[in-house]
């Protein structure tokens, strides 16, 4: 349908997530006004009622024209849609009704005691929560609300943990948790951008507007992958801009999913073929040892939801890799830092010391980190990817990191570092890649680099 509506009215209607506060915001203030004067006997509070409510119920008319406008799309469940659209019409209707009562255009003389002001904006309350509640099913799908609900007794079916990696559904166990929190937010069975719905075997198989997204063996060529890998500036690009991108470990992930096992959603690692680097990730998100490192998930120190949200106010996402267990990926997105000084930056990467022993993954790409601020980074010794892309650090950093023996993997593209940097990398135990493209390590100075027992050196993509 998308393609059949005017460019125009795509755009007018993706205001309507910021108009839509509007009424809400108008109309319980006059509601909470009209409670006030009386619990105030304060008549005076309720002359600014008839404007709010005015102003309450042009704004959801224009809520409603541009909701309507955003549903042409075709991006939304039609029955879920309906109750919040009928809903929103009725929203508006009471606003001017009620405003109309209060100023006495509609006169209820002879229905005083059922006090008609108050009457009509404990409706319009309702109404709107109602309203408000079937907006949130579209945006968010339809269990956001009582998702975490104590008392929800509705038994969800979860697969059983395993021990053993082998024993782990391909689908069940990597891919679905994946998908559940970079996807479904935008593809559910309320929300289906694209007319694509994830939420079930079914749903991805049936695709959505410009067709299938698998194509079982060929992750190139399954549009699910595709899209991931665009640059993050397309309009293509997915996850959209504002949501959080798949890490590169996802995104193996998947594509061992579409190539290795034809994208069975019942497969199970043990019958299908998984190269080193997969059975590493997969150990990691499942909390298990991976029988082909040298290292096990470390043990740590739980870390208090206090002091996660003080890292957080510091830019910094962090993702809990198992769940319970305190071990994180870190990533402050590129360009976060642009115009701090060396000593902010410093202080701020000082904020990661208290969890130094938690971050397994960090990515601090394209944000003006330097030598100087790798010292810091040189304490988190139970890092196993790093990922320092597009920062003017030199080959002094990589000596820093030598002290990081459990990185697996180190990201420095597009950094200054020279050829002196790969006797370096040859002493960390356990680094298995290092990317280095674009910076000036070149094909010829790899020429007699001793490849065994040391890692892979990447010069492109």
């Amino acid at each position: 349908m998308e393609n059949s509506v005017p460019d125009i009215v795509l755009f007018l209607g993706r205001f309507h997530p910021l108009v839509v506060h509007l009424p809400i915001g108008f109309l319980v203030f006059a509601f909470l006004l009209e409670v006030f004067s009386r619990v105030k006997k304060n008549p005076v509070l309720t002359t600014t009622i008839p404007l709010a409510l005015f102003l309450g119920g042009v704004s959801a008319l224009v809520a409603c024209i541009l909701g309507y406008m955003l549903s042409l799309s075709g991006d939304y469940d039609e029955n879920a849609l309906d109750s919040h659209f009928w809903f929103g019409v009725v929203t508006t209707v009471l606003a001017f009704v009620a405003w109309l009562i209060r100023i006495e255009k509609i006169k209820l003389s002879n229905y005083k005691k059922l006090q008609p002001n108050i009457a009509a904006l404990t409706l319009l309350v309702i109404v709107i929560s109602v309203t408000g509640h079937y907006g949130g099913n579209l945006t968010h799908g339809s269990d956001y609300l009582v998702k975490y609900l104590p008392f929800n007794k509705e038994e969800k079916t979860e697969l059983a943990a395993v021990t053993n990696l082998k024993e782990a559904e391909v689908y069940g166990h990597l891919v679905a948790p994946i998908l559940d929190n970079k996807c479904i937010s935008c593809h559910n069975q309320s929300k289906k951008k694209g007319g694509l719905s994830m939420v079930d075997s079914v749903s991805i198989h049936s695709g959505g507007k410009n067709g299938p997204v698998l194509v079982p063996g060929s992750a190139t060529k399954s549009e699910l992958v595709k899209r991931v890998l665009l640059d993050p500036h397309s309009k293509d690009f997915m996850p959209p801009e504002g949501k959080t991108p798949l890490t590169d470990e996802e995104i193996a992930i998947i594509t061992y999913w579409i190539n290795s096992s034809n994208a069975g959603f019942k497969t199970k690692v043990a019958n299908v073929e998984t190269p080193e680097n997969i059975t590493t990730i997969a150990s990691t998100m499942l909390g298990l040892t991976n029988s082909n490192s040298s290292e096990a998930l470390p043990t740590v120190t739980k870390v208090s939801e206090q002091l996660i949200a003080s890292i957080e106010k510091e830019g910094f996402r962090l993702r809990e890799l198992v769940f319970d267990s305190s071990l994180f990926e870190v990533v402050l997105d590129v360009n976060t830092i642009q115009e701090v000084t060396k000593d902010q930056l410093h202080n701020k990467l000082e904020k990661l010391l208290p969890i130094k022993e938690n971050i397994i993954w960090l990515s601090l790409e394209s944000n003006g980190i330097t030598d100087e601020n790798v010292k810091v980074i040189s304490q988190f010794t139970n890092i196993q990817k790093l990922k320092l892309g597009k920062n003017p650090i030199s080959d002094n950093a990589v000596e820093y990191l030598t002290s990081l023996q459990k990185m697996t993997s180190v990201n420095l593209f597009e950094t200054n570092i020279t050829a002196k940097s790969l006797r370096v990398f040859s002493k960390m135990k356990n680094l298995k890649y290092a990317y280095v493209w674009k910076t000036n390590i070149k094909q010829k100075d790899l020429e007699g680099y001793n490849s065994n027992n040391a890692p892979k050196i990447v010069l492109g993509m």
